[in-house]
Order: structure tokens, then sequence, then C-alpha cells
């Protein structure tokens, strides 16, 4: 298997599309979070919004931004290609 370097957001737009790509993945049953992982759970639970609709990021933590920019990433790998080639 051939390791690359994440991906990581360089503005507010590419974070915030991070977390609503996250939240469809999660809605479509293609992303699960196992209970005994609990920070991790609890820490996309406190994702607050501003007013104005957009992510709050005084209420992101480290781990949900790992998670995040972890959950995209693997989103854009191909799991259909043979690695052992």
């Amino acid at each position: 298997m051939k390791f690359t370097k994440m991906d990581t957001p360089m503005t507010r737009r590419e974070f915030e599309r991070r977390f609503h790509i996250t939240a469809e993945l999660m809605m479509q049953g293609k992303v699960h979070i196992s209970s005994h992982l609990k920070n991790s759970i609890e820490g996309l639970l406190e994702v607050r919004k501003t007013p104005n609709g957009r992510i709050d990021f005084l209420s992101v933590d480290e781990m949900t931004r790992l998670n995040v920019n972890m959950m995209t990433n693997v989103s854009d790998v191909d799991f259909s290609r043979d690695y052992n080639k």
C-alpha cells in the first residue's frame, strides 16, 4: 500500500467543506464511529454553528479536526484498486 501525505485545508471554505462531507458520509451510513471512541463522538457533537450558519471554529477540538480531515481524505481513496500489485 502506498501512503501519501494528508491533504490539509488551506482556507476556511475548504475546512467547512470537510465538515459537510463528513456529515454527509455519516448520514449515508458510509462512516461509523465506534461507541468506545467517546472523545471522537463528543468532539463532533460539540461543534457549533455561528448565527450566520458557519462553523464556529472555537468549538472544534484537535481530535475533531483530525477526524474530519482523515474522513475526507479516506473518502477520496479508490478502495477498488488492488494495492498488492
